[in-house]
């Protein structure tokens, strides 16, 4: 078989390009990207040096355009896919670094509370004891053990203002259902 003409290759190519686009575009549904693929796909073409092989050359380009179209899927998920998880790593960096800072201020709220009402806080809240058994261990009323606590709460509310009183309630509550 003779090797096709170069007018003979522009011929098919101006007869079936937006065939091939519009092939390419419904796998891609990008119509700059599709065009880029047929013209990709014609530019290897013309640089093979067993065309003359070739029976059908417009056939042989609509599958090579579809195969290079689906590539280019396979190639975008691939970077989606890392581009996620990067994204997700750094996410999850930032977060920790939050999360940390976030303990770090609630420790130090902790911290501000008069002995006692920490105390009380510690056994009620952190450990999960009942009023009666708080009061029992520390040698007061269980009277006394609400008003520690009340007043623990009433610091850490003012002194932990917004979002991080919020997340002490928050890991309060993972704590307790972690631990039981």
């Amino acid at each position: 078989m003779k090797k096709p003409t170069e007018d003979t290759i522009k011929k098919i190519f101006l007869e079936h390009y937006q065939e091939w686009c519009m092939l390419s575009f419904a796998f891609l549904h990008d119509m700059q990207a599709a065009e880029d693929v047929v013209q990709d796909v014609m530019v290897k073409m013309l640089t093979r040096s067993d065309l003359n092989k070739i029976e059908n050359l417009a056939s042989y380009v609509k599958v090579a355009v579809k195969n290079t179209s689906l590539q280019k899927i396979k190639s975008e998920q691939k970077v989606r896919k890392l581009d996620d998880a990067i994204s997700l790593f750094y996410t999850s960096y930032e977060q920790e670094l939050i999360d940390r800072e976030e303990r770090a201020k609630v420790q130090k709220a902790l911290n501000v509370l008069p002995e006692q009402s920490k105390r009380v806080f510690e056994l009620c809240i952190i450990e999960g004891l009942q009023y009666k058994s708080t009061a029992d261990i520390m040698g007061i009323s269980t009277n006394t053990v609400k008003y520690h606590l009340k007043k623990a709460f009433k610091i850490l509310r003012h002194t932990l203002s917004g979002s991080y009183f919020f997340s002490l309630i928050i890991a309060i509550v993972t704590f307790l259902s972690v631990k039981n």
